[in-house]
Order: C-alpha cells, then sequence, then structure tokens
C-alpha cells in the first residue's frame, strides 16, 4: 500500500510538469522525429498533450490506445510496434517466434544442411554449434534470415496450440490487449480513415492483378476488415490471430516474408496476396473469401456447412458487398458501415511511420520447374529435399513465376514451394 501511495504521488509530479499550452504540445510535435515517437515519450502527459492535438492527430492517438487503460509499458510497447518495421519487430517482440525456438530441435541435419547451402557457407556447421552461433550473434529471432528453418520446423512439427495459447498471453500482457475484442464503429470509422493511404496503395494493386475496379477491391479490403477486427489494430483471437486482419502464425510468419502482424499493410498485403493466388488459380473472389476464412475453396456453397461460423462470415462479406453495390465514395461506405466518416485531407499529413513494402514483397518464394528443355541456357540445377533433381531458375517471387508460365506455358514452366527444395 505504501508503494502505491508513493506511485501515486510521483505520477501527480509528473503530471505537475506538463504543459497545459497548446503552442507548447505543437511545437514539442513538431520538433519530434515521428508522431509515434513524440506520443512515446510523452505517457505521462497524456491529459495535458491530447486536448492540444488536432483532429487528425486525435484520430491517430486513439485508434492506437484502443481501448486505453494502458500500462506506460502497454502504451510504449504498442508505438513501437506500428512504428517498427519487420525486422526490429520480432526482435524486440521475441515471443512471436516461439514456435521455431521451441521446436528448432525438429530441423533434420538434412535440411539444416540445405540451409546452410542456400546462405553460402563455407562448410557444414554442426547443429549445436550452429544453434549456439545463432545465441552469440543475436540472431534468434533473425526470422528472416531463418525464414526456411521456420518453415520446415513447422512441416516437421505442424500445429502446436500450446504455444499459440503462450503468444495470445503474451500480446495480452505485453500490448494491453483483451482478447476477443473487437472494435466499435468509432475505431473502424477511424481505423479506415487513419489508414487511407495503405488502402489505396494496396487496392491499386489488386484491383489490376484480380482484373477489377479499384473501389471493387478497396470494398472487399474494408470488408475483409470489418469482419476480422472491426478495426482493432491490436485484435487477437483465442486462437492466436493477431492484428486488424487476424493473422494467424502460417500467415505473419510463412507465408512469404515475415511480417510485423500490426501493421496494417504488410497486413492487407497478405490478404491481397492471398487473393491473387486464388484469382491465378480460376476461383472467385467469393470463393476465395471463404478460402481465406475457412482454408476451404468449396465451404458454404450448395449448403455445405451452411450453419457454421466460417458460413456466417462468408454470407455477412455477401451481404455488405451487395447493399455497397451502387456506393461511389469512400465516405460513403463508411457512413454505411459505421454511420460516420472521417476522411480528413490532414490525415495524409500526419508525420507517422508509414511502410512502403508492396505486394511483390512478401509474396511467397517458389522455384519454377523447367519441363522440356525450356530455357535451358538459364537453367540451374536444384534439389528437391527428397534427394531428387530438377532444372529451374533458383529461388524466385511467385508473380516471377506466373510471368514465366504466361509466356512459355504452364506445361513448360511447373511450379513447387520452396519449402520441398533443398536449393
Amino acid at each position: 500500500m505504501r508503494q502505491f501511495f508513493f506511485l501515486f504521488l510521483f505520477s501527480i509530479a509528473l503530471y505537475a510538469n506538463c504543459s497545459n499550452s497548446k503552442a507548447f504540445w505543437q511545437s514539442k510535435i513538431a520538433q519530434s522525429q515521428t508522431l509515434e515517437s513524440f506520443f512515446m515519450q510523452h505517457y505521462a502527459c497524456q491529459r495535458s498533450f491530447y486536448p492540444a492535438l488536432n483532429n487528425a492527430q486525435k484520430i491517430y492517438f486513439d485508434t492506437v490506445t484502443y481501448s486505453n487503460g494502458l500500462t506506460q509499458e502497454q502504451y510504449q510497447n504498442r508505438w513501437y510496434a506500428i512504428a517498427l518495421e519487420d525486422e526490429p519487430f520480432f526482435k524486440r517482440f521475441g515471443f512471436f517466434n516461439n514456435y521455431f525456438t521451441t521446436h528448432k530441435n525438429s530441423i533434420s541435419p538434412r535440411e539444416l544442411s540445405c540451409f546452410q547451402k542456400q546462405q553460402g557457407f563455407y562448410q557444414k556447421v554442426s547443429k549445436a554449434h550452429f544453434y549456439r552461433a545463432l545465441s552469440l550473434q543475436g540472431r534468434e529471432d533473425d526470422v528472416s534470415y531463418l525464414y526456411p528453418l521456420i518453415r520446415w520446423s513447422y512441416e516437421n512439427k505442424g500445429i502446436d496450440m500450446d504455444l499459440s495459447a503462450k503468444r495470445v498471453h503474451y500480446a495480452e500482457q505485453v500490448f494491453g490487449i483483451q482478447r476477443g475484442k473487437v472494435g466499435n464503429n468509432e475505431q473502424f470509422a477511424r481505423f479506415i480513415a487513419l489508414f487511407d493511404e495503405e488502402y489505396s496503395a494496396v487496392a491499386s494493386t489488386l484491383a489490376q492483378r484480380l482484373h477489377v475496379s479499384e473501389l471493387t477491391a478497396y470494398k472487399l479490403l474494408v470488408i475483409i476488415t470489418y469482419l476480422e477486427s472491426r478495426g482493432n489494430l491490436f485484435a487477437v483471437s483465442k486462437t492466436g490471430a493477431f492484428g486488424s486482419m487476424q493473422l494467424t502464425l502460417h500467415y505473419y510468419m510463412m507465408y512469404g516474408e515475415p511480417n510485423n502482424p500490426f501493421n496494417p499493410k504488410s497486413s492487407l498485403i497478405k490478404l491481397a496476396n492471398k487473393f491473387v493466388h486464388y484469382h491465378r488459380i480460376g476461383r472467385s473472389i467469393e470463393a476465395s473469401v471463404i478460402a481465406y476464412k475457412s482454408g476451404s475453396l468449396e465451404k458454404c456453397r450448395n449448403g455445405f456447412g451452411a450453419k457454421s461460423a466460417d458460413c456466417k462470415y462468408y454470407n455477412d462479406y455477401k451481404f455488405y458487398m451487395a447493399k455497397m453495390k451502387h456506393l461511389q465514395s469512400k465516405r460513403e461506405i463508411s457512413r454505411f458501415m459505421t454511420g460516420k466518416s472521417y476522411f480528413y485531407p490532414a490525415l495524409r499529413t500526419l508525420n507517422r511511420v508509414k511502410s512502403q513494402k508492396t505486394l511483390r514483397d512478401y509474396e511467397p518464394y517458389q522455384y519454377a520447374v523447367l519441363k522440356k528443355g525450356t530455357l535451358a541456357h538459364k537453367a540451374k540445377k536444384s534439389l528437391y529435399l527428397s534427394g531428387e533433381s530438377f532444372f529451374s531458375l533458383g529461388k524466385m517471387k511467385r508473380s516471377e513465376i506466373y510471368r514465366l508460365q504466361d509466356q512459355y506455358g504452364k506445361a513448360n514452366i511447373g511450379v513447387v514451394s520452396d519449402k520441398k527444395v533443398c536449393w
């Protein structure tokens, strides 16, 4: 009790040193490298600086801190999470990589040898020595470097719900997350307005890939966000899905380069890339929606599984898309879904961290299997994990293989996942 009393007095003292001048706080913001760094540094003065914020700044603050009641550590961790790129995010919040750190010994000697070949090791290194070196170099959570090993460990061990539960538990503590909590209408309206640049960039590319209008692609992204989290940037499910798009371990860690699941743009990109894949294999957008949710391209169609939660999700998507068919602006869409619209021009001028990543950056890696002597002059000998050899052009982004297939035909250019290939 005595300790609490002194902490209370300390917090009062800190607050007493906080200015109530709007000019003072706007000057501080102008001097800060980014808006995130300003918010991060002034936890104790929230009650003083908040009234001094303009509407756009308040929208950003409210969106990230939703739904309040955060400790200083949780508050600062949220701003770190929203500002950090993928690599530093996973190094700072290593518990997101607990699957590999727990199951790394499931990696076979052959898989480790393949990894070392990919990385250009001069000579083979034993598993014990390799992991010891990783620890000494501080690279145990360098998930981009370890990506092939992470994928193989998952192939070897499969789903581990105990580790998923631990990730959820740690996230609740670290970010002040309440599992299962989604946003409300206010939060969703703020979210889609605040991150409009991210939505616009992803929708533009997705529209080209799906051969639909940009507005249709935008509606798709917005509806999926609404169904997944209602715009709660730090949403977490009981089963271990994180962020506004509710990315599971499979998506944020292993479907293309690992991404910070709390970054709105990279999360939208992961969704978009999945829809591009479904489109490539001839599936409709509606079939892709249910496949994204359930993993099945056939579920909820022709009455299959009609009463399941997945099918409710699918039917909700169809409902919103049909109702918004004639809406032609983002403001109309926001008002239809929430009764509000916050598309202020000032939101685009906020000095916040913005990801420059594109769909290509997070495309899954694959190998083009060259058949019938196709591109023989460029062919390299590659090796399956099973030991069989084939000719390829090396590890490539998926869109590069699509272009080859379009040029030379699918009969001459096959494709295989990188997780099945040694090198």
